[in-house]
């Protein structure tokens, strides 16, 4: 089970269990790099200005600019400028929706339901910093910072037909909080910790995310385009809470609201996140935006899957979601979901996954299957590895719910054959992946490439490229429980209260990540 020539490090690993913020856990860039990106954000704004101004829009207030404490918002039937609103709103397009965040945050801090978790009070103050959070400019700045710097971390919204005019408030408002939370500048920082727990209350009470949901693998995904959104900020508000939040908002994310989003993902089906072959179709017949809205559920399934997973690796909390419900198609290539058009995007879908590939037959669970048997066939490997790295990640993932399972069990180890050939196979398969994915293509630079233009940011590769070190942990894990397996107990009869309550760790749910980096740490000394 063991390969030497493997053991790097658990370098981001130990990073990633030794600090708490996203920006300082995930991969997020330099600060100098981020400054750079917020540059070039303001001048990509600025340089629209002209054009919108001709046109009869205005859409750059001053950023410098507050908001007075009046507003149009007030009264909607009056359509008179008012002398302390910023004229620059009065036609910008993105108003409408600072207004509809303003009434969902206004309604939550009104009516607050029993233990609630936001505490504030409604207040013409606070309407003003809420206006001014979520002002139309800071809406374009905050979702900058969230393509470039946080996106290619989790990836699951579709860039290139994305449109925050038509997009849920509620998924507007989280990624914008998700975007100033990167932001290099300390008050965006600052001032989004006000509204975590108001953006988490107002998504998951919203309609669209608590209503019956009917998806079939036939039927149109393109028109199950909000409640998607709902999911996918409900997925956001678990991230920014888990990473940003307090200990308490932490504990109630891993407890209670995760608990609801993998619920939801159930009562939509995960099964029903699948493709059409489309191989099979000719570019007439090539719907692009049900692609698009297909791929983004199958992502957003698989990242729930992967929060399961990563609350699995280091909160030691057992998981909620098994293998065996994973009957859904596994994520297809970067190159295809970051396609700017349908002539690329099904070009590219020709080109990486033909009628013949194996993807249209395979679920992420049966890859998984797969992955665990010592006769994994070639053409298997080649597939998978051509899927690319958060296919290559999400399987190492599951390897790790697999070890918490055997770590969980009454009696010996001698199980761990699967879980053996899963950590070989899947070594072989990362490998295949590494040689055939240095085409200069793209979706494999990472932000270390200094030659990047911050607009193409958003296509890098995200943390996930350390998947090999995920696979290192589960290695070392298995070693562990292997030799554990093969020592026998003093007696046949133990007392009560005597022995770990784990093999490998020893405190369940714990918020705090440290027994993990001990772990960690007390691995690499071993190596070293």
């Amino acid at each position: 089970m063991s390969n030497n020539g493997s053991r790097n490090s658990l370098h981001f690993l130990d990073k990633f269990t030794s600090n708490t913020g996203l920006v300082m856990s995930f991969d997020c860039g330099t600060h100098e790099q981020r400054e750079q990106v917020a540059a070039s954000i303001e001048q990509e704004i600025l340089s629209q200005v002209p054009q919108a101004t001709a046109s009869g829009f205005n859409i750059l207030p001053d950023f410098g600019s507050v908001v007075p404490s009046s507003s149009i918002l007030d009264d909607a039937v009056d359509d008179s400028p008012k002398d302390d609103f910023p004229l620059t709103w009065l036609n910008d397009p993105l108003s409408l929706k600072t207004h509809e965040i303003l009434l969902l945050i206004e309604e939550v801090v009104t009516i607050k339901p029993r233990n609630s978790s936001v505490t504030l009070d409604w207040s013409p103050t606070l309407k003003d910093a809420c206006l001014q959070f979520f002002s139309p400019p800071n809406l374009r700045r905050f979702l900058g910072f969230y393509w470039a710097i946080w996106h290619p971390n989790v990836n699951f919204v579709h860039r290139p037909t994305f449109d925050p005019l038509a997009a849920k408030p509620t998924v507007l408002a989280a990624m914008a909080l998700i975007g100033a939370c990167v932001s290099p500048d300390m008050p965006d920082n600052e001032d989004a910790r006000t509204w975590l727990n108001c953006v988490e209350e107002m998504v998951f009470i919203d309609d669209d995310f608590n209503s019956e949901l009917s998806y079939s693998h036939s039927g149109s995904m393109s028109n199950q385009k909000r409640k998607i959104q709902a999911l996918q900020a409900a997925y956001i508000v678990c991230l920014y809470q888990n990473w940003e939040g307090t200990d308490a908002s932490k504990r109630r994310i891993r407890r209670y609201r995760f608990a609801t989003l993998v619920s939801t993902a159930r009562d939509i089906g995960i099964a029903t996140a699948r493709h059409q072959n489309y191989s099979e179709k000719g570019r007439p017949e090539f719907e692009w935006r049900e692609f698009a809205a297909r791929e983004e559920l199958i992502r957003v399934f698989t990242w729930i899957f992967l929060l399961d997973t990563a609350f699995v690796i280091f909160n030691n909390l057992p998981p909620r979601m098994v293998i065996k419900e994973m009957r859904m198609h596994m994520a297809m290539p970067e190159t295809c979901f970051q396609a700017t058009t349908a002539d690329q995007c099904h070009q590219q879908i020709q080109y990486s996954l033909p009628v013949q590939s194996l993807y249209w037959k395979f679920s992420f669970r049966g890859a998984f299957e797969s992955l665990c048997r010592d006769d994994l066939s070639l053409e298997v490997r080649h597939m998978v590895s051509s899927l690319g790295p958060l296919v290559l990640f999400a399987l190492a993932s599951a390897i790790h719910s697999q070890i918490f399972q055997f770590r969980s069990a009454v009696g010996s180890f001698q199980l761990l054959a699967p879980i053996s050939n899963a950590l070989s196979n899947w070594r072989d398969i990362w490998q295949t992946f590494s040689l055939t994915s240095c085409r200069g293509v793209l979706p494999f630079i990472t932000i270390e490439d200094i030659n990047i233009q911050p607009e193409h940011l958003w296509r890098r590769m995200g943390f996930y490229r350390y998947a090999p070190e995920y696979w290192l942990l589960a290695n070392l894990m298995a070693d562990r429980l292997a030799v554990l397996g093969t020592s026998q107990p003093e007696s046949e009869l133990e007392l009560l209260d005597e022995g770990p309550i784990d093999p490998i760790l020893n405190h369940y749910d714990q918020t705090s990540m440290r027994q993990v980096n001990d772990l960690i740490m007390g691995f690499q000394t071993f190596q070293i």
